[in-house]
């Protein structure tokens, strides 16, 4: 039987027309879809370049608080594919270190600013500036004078 003011084919299924605009929003919403992951992949790959930088620029650090720089004013190591090299310069003259009661003690110390370079294989991933104390044994334990 047919409807009245239609025919059985038309409200049988969709036409060409209504398939094509349910294509095209269909498309537009996966292309939006799309460009959010490429964009989060891309901030996540950003993100972990960021944390590698920041890992060796701590375990630049690390090598270079291991330094004496009274003894090692200048100086680079090498561990792995990292290269940490350092310049230090002092900031205050050594002088002798004293104790709590106001006494020498057996070290002689002094404040140096060290600038140090961090490459990876051959890439610089940064360059930063750390204060610290160098030192040098001058008496021997127990010697008063």
């Amino acid at each position: 039987m047919s409807r009245p003011g239609g025919s059985a084919a038309k409200a049988a299924g969709f036409t060409l027309l209504e398939a094509i605009v349910a294509l095209v929003v269909f498309s537009m919403g996966a292309f939006a879809l799309y460009g959010w992951l490429s964009t989060n992949m891309i901030t996540l790959e950003r993100i972990r370049d960021r944390q590698e930088i920041e890992a060796a620029m701590h375990s630049a650090l690390d090598m270079v608080r291991r330094t004496n720089p009274m003894e090692t004013p200048s100086g680079e190591r090498q561990a792995g594919h990292l290269l940490v090299s350092w310049t230090s310069v002092p900031v205050e003259p050594a002088r002798p270190n004293v104790g709590q009661s106001g006494t020498p003690a057996i070290f002689n110390v002094g404040l140096y600013d060290a600038n140090v370079r961090v490459l990876r294989d051959g890439k610089e991933l940064g360059v930063f500036r750390v204060r610290q104390v160098g030192w040098k044994q001058v008496r021997a334990v127990g010697d008063d004078s």
